[in-house]
């Protein structure tokens, strides 16, 4: 599904040179549900964009589906972070759902029923008049997610989204996404700073260097398929995996160099 190879990024200005990404190769196969975590500042976000189409990286390639990355790919959608800037206040839940949907010129009966499906598997079926303004936080990323899987992308990825959401709403959230990537058979690749939500959420979970940034592992999450906030995280191989990426993510950060650090 998606392939990273040998992906190098160096910002250039104001007469200094930082070298953000140095050598990044790994590949996610389709279906799969894949995390990334690393220090801060190791170029996670760096990373996205340039997955996404949104920055052109110095040398290597993304290659999604067979095809190499030069700009936005239309069978991938992207949930952030800072989901209050991406949901349009004055428009209704619906109408942000369905947004995107216009531009596959699909008929409005059509997106109407792409819409409340997508509305229906994020629990906000009854919101669809409501505006954004009007939701807690953790519905309002809901409906972020509803606007992705409502597109059916291919890849769906996910950029700390629930980095500004309370420890209740983010364990519903991480339950969310199991069961949209179960339910809607979709790729996700999916970046966090939280180790503990990294080890529950994934297949795998690549670990990242500190910037400039390598892949330091690639690490197999051997828990059951069926996970649940208490029993999966009450497992003693959930604490074995999560110490190990820990301890990962101090040696990178030991190892930093004094001056690396990069969003």
């Amino acid at each position: 599904m998606l392939e990273v190879e040998h992906l190098r990024k160096i910002y250039d200005g104001h007469g200094r040179s930082v070298e953000a990404l140095r050598d990044l190769t790994f590949r996610v196969g389709a279906g799969e549900l894949v995390c990334l975590v690393g220090p801060s500042g190791c170029g996670k976000t760096t990373l996205l964009k340039c997955v996404s189409g949104l920055l052109a990286p110095t040398s290597g390639r993304v290659v999604l589906e067979g095809m190499p990355v030069s700009g936005a790919p239309a069978n991938m959608a992207v949930v952030l972070q800072e989901y209050g800037r991406s949901l349009f206040p004055w428009m209704s839940v619906s109408a942000n759902v369905e947004l995107p949907l216009k531009q596959k010129k699909l008929p409005r009966a059509r997106r109407r029923e792409m819409v409340g499906r997508a509305l229906d598997a994020v629990g906000l079926a009854d919101a669809g008049a409501a505006y954004p303004w009007q939701l807690s936080g953790g519905m309002q990323q809901r409906v972020a997610i509803a606007r992705a899987i409502a597109y059916e992308p291919h890849i769906l990825l996910m950029d700390e989204p629930f980095a500004a959401v309370d420890a209740q709403t983010r364990a519903e959230l991480e339950d969310l996404v199991r069961r949209i990537w179960a339910g809607f058979a979709m790729t996700i690749l999916f970046v966090t700073h939280d180790i503990d939500e990294a080890v529950y959420l994934g297949q795998r979970v690549v670990i990242l260097s500190s910037s400039p940034t390598v892949v330091q592992e690639d690490l197999a999450v051997d828990l059951p398929a069926e996970r649940d906030q208490l029993t999966t995280r009450a497992q003693p191989r959930f604490t074995e995996l999560r110490g190990h990426v820990y301890e990962q993510i101090q040696k990178a950060k030991a190892a930093a160099p004094p001056s690396s650090g990069v969003s």
